[in-house]
């Protein structure tokens, strides 16, 4: 025991380092996105969907098979009852077995068959493409609070850095205030600077708190257990923004999901058309029948000189043949031999021919050809709303680019005016006033800049994403 103990100890020194890598491990946006798709319970749900109709797509081709069924009933009558086997009544009790099978195939169904299968196959591709779109719609939100997360980040950065500002511009305040150069009030003008700089500070810490909060979620992640992310290196000039949008929108029409879904639900609206007109037409189906029976009731004479077979009458069998002056003695036939003799089969070619159905049939159709005007319109709807997104996507590309070079040169301008109102705030040349507004202007183009430049990405990468390049930061 007192050897084992170290060991425990060592075992379990070994399992907190291991939980406390796994838990510290930092995530890059691959890592994200794989984990998400993976655990989503939103896409885990839509798989399920497809895959339940991956089985009724082979359940539709097994309708092309024959239907074959056996079965058996075994039990005992009492009281007066017909006998099954001997159609006579009988009083006492009657044990009896009956054995049968049948099978049964369409001939014929008015093709409502074989559109079944079509209609199948496009329900299950039409599901398989809704799941990729669920996925291609969770990779852009993942994306987007990834981004999220990296633009507060920067954000706080730039707080903390404005914050340690503020408070060495406070101290040489004081020192100043001491040399007689300011007053007291530029140093209270100082110190409110600070103070709106930490709250300033606090709130960013919070919104980046949510970001990451939001993530976790969204990978579907403890939010007890540590997170962070990784940094990738964005360098603005390094992205190409120059797209046609016309030509994103063409190859995006090829291979964007939901509007590959969208046109497989047309093709099972003309389906579903064509077996509700398939009820017009006339069925014909082959059914097939094979059984025996065997019961107590059912005798032969037991001597073996005679071989007719009698059965036990009404009131307990009193028979009145009599041969040489001996009441024959009956036995029950054996259950082998009954159930060679009690053999029976049948055929039959059923066709029906539908007439008139209350028009309900007339109604399924109208339904049906409403369902594919629905199905087209949809379809119409989707490429539509899918290339308002790309162009949607491709002004607000061009837009913040265009934001983020004019806020880069106003973010220069404000660095150089700061740099002049603080040398002159020394110098006792410029006043608190205008040291503050240059501070501010300097603070809004920072922030400014970064929104611009963390739109530009999140758009530019819409549209690589809908042209099939995927998410890579």
């Amino acid at each position: 025991m007192k050897k084992t103990a170290p060991l425990l100890l060592l075992f379990a020194i070994v399992m907190l380092q291991s939980f406390a890598t796994r838990a510290q491990t930092v995530w890059n946006l691959p890592d994200c996105i794989a984990h998400a798709l993976e655990n989503n319970l939103d896409i885990r749900h839509q798989r399920m969907q497809a895959e339940r109709a991956s089985y009724d797509l082979v359940q539709s081709y097994a309708n092309v098979l024959p239907a074959l069924n056996a079965g058996s009933s075994f039990g005992y009558n009492y009281g007066r009852t017909i006998d099954q086997v001997t159609n006579e009544y009988f009083t006492e009790r009657i044990a009896s077995q009956r054995i049968s099978a049948s099978g049964n195939i369409h001939l014929f169904a008015g093709f409502r068959t074989i559109n079944n299968i079509r209609y199948s196959l496009a329900r299950q591709t039409a599901l398989r493409y809704d799941t990729e779109r669920m996925q291609n719609d969770l990779i852009l939100t993942i994306a987007n609070a990834y981004l999220q997360i990296l633009y507060f980040e920067d954000m706080l950065e730039v707080a903390r850095q404005q914050l340690e500002l503020s408070r060495q511009q406070v101290e040489r305040t004081r020192i100043l205030l001491q040399g007689g150069t300011v007053s007291r009030g530029d140093l209270l003008e100082m110190e409110a600077m600070a103070a709106e700089e930490e709250v300033r500070m606090i709130n960013t810490k919070n919104h980046l708190n949510l970001a990451y909060l939001e993530l976790v979620y969204l990978l579907e992640l403890d939010p007890e257990q540590e997170f962070t992310i990784e940094r990738p290196g964005l360098e603005v000039a390094d992205i190409p923004f120059i797209y046609d949008p016309g030509t994103v929108v063409e190859k995006a029409l090829n291979i964007e999901p939901s509007v590959t879904a969208a046109r497989e639900r047309i093709s099972m609206a003309e389906n579903g058309l064509d077996i509700t007109r398939g009820q017009r037409l006339p069925t014909l189906s082959l059914n097939t029948n094979l059984g025996t029976a065997y019961s107590e009731a059912f005798k032969r004479l037991a001597n073996n000189d005679q071989t007719q077979m009698l059965h036990a009458g009404a009131g307990g069998g009193h028979l009145a043949y009599v041969k040489n002056g001996n009441t024959p003695v009956l036995e029950t036939i054996p259950y082998r031999d009954q159930l060679t003799e009690n053999y029976y089969g049948s055929v039959h070619l059923i066709l029906n021919i539908p007439i008139f159905n209350n028009m309900q049939t007339r109604t399924n159709i109208q339904h049906a050809r409403i369902n594919l005007e629905q199905a087209k319109i949809g379809y119409e709807s989707t490429k539509n709303r899918l290339s308002q997104v790309i162009h949607q996507a491709h002004a607000d590309a061009l837009a913040a680019y265009q934001g983020y070079v004019s806020n880069t040169k106003a973010l220069d301008a404000a660095k150089e005016s700061y740099q002049f109102s603080e040398q002159g705030f020394g110098l006792g040349l410029v006043s608190t006033l205008e040291y503050n507004e240059a501070r501010a202007r300097l603070n809004r183009a920072e922030i400014s800049a970064l929104q611009a430049m963390y739109e530009f990405v999140f758009k530019v990468k819409i549209l690589e994403f809908y042209q099939g390049e995927g998410f890579v930061l």
